[in-house]
């Protein structure tokens, strides 16, 4: 797909800018895409670019020393990712998977700083989504510092379950990456949930059946 000043004018980041200045922008915008599992950035390697989601899911996740897995974020189309390292020229925070087709915008570091500095538009707009990740990262930390995984669990199944949650999309390991704890944990609180009657296990799915008490987990009530 060629990328066209219209493309690049519908991104959040330069929506603000006019056709001369997208124009100058557009020969530092590659098209890369990735298969569903295939590794996009890896933790810890050096910063090559910032990306643009354009289609498919990614997922951004963190390894402790222990091989543990925590998932930080989930992005889709209209987001974007790697944007600290480009900024300050360290090493990749964390490894980037595409958990479907993915297609993938790609601007070079060098390019983008430049980018920045050319257009003060650009600036504030990275400014704010950098301010908006700095709020979710602190709830982050509050949540895993502040709550038991009792509370975790049941706000991820409230969140995420209109009824039921389907295991094809949520094992009990990518539960456990999601909440910041193991995968045994995550099936011992689950059959505890069950034998107090706020779920229950049907055809490989988990069905939320008491929906009030489940709530009052989720406050730590």
């Amino acid at each position: 797909m060629t990328i066209t000043v219209q493309t690049l004018s519908q991104w959040p980041f330069f929506s603000g800018l006019d056709d001369d200045a997208l124009r100058e922008i557009v020969p530092y915008v590659h098209e890369r895409t990735f298969s569903l599992g295939q590794m996009i950035v890896s933790e810890g390697d050096p910063c090559q670019a910032v990306y643009f989601v354009a289609q498919g899911v990614v997922r951004i996740r963190r390894l402790s020393l222990e091989g543990r897995e925590h998932v930080m974020a989930y992005l889709g189309p209209g987001e974007s990712f790697n944007l600290v390292p480009a900024l300050d020229g360290g090493s990749n925070p964390a490894t980037v998977n595409a958990l479907t087709d993915t297609r993938l915008y790609s601007i070079h570091c060098q390019y983008f700083r430049r980018i920045m500095r050319d257009h003060p538009e650009v600036a504030l707009a990275v400014l704010e989504r950098l301010a908006a990740k700095v709020r979710h990262l602190s709830d982050m930390v509050e949540d895993l510092a502040l709550h038991s995984v009792r509370t975790r669990l049941a706000r991820f199944l409230l969140a995420h379950a209109e009824g039921t949650l389907s295991p094809k999309h949520w094992t009990q390991q990518e539960i456990a990456a999601h909440i910041g704890t193991v995968r045994e944990m995550v099936g011992r609180t689950l059959r505890a949930f069950a034998d107090e009657g706020l779920v229950r296990r049907e055809r490989g799915r988990i069905v939320v059946v008491d929906r009030e008490g489940l709530e009052r987990e989720a406050t730590g009530a």
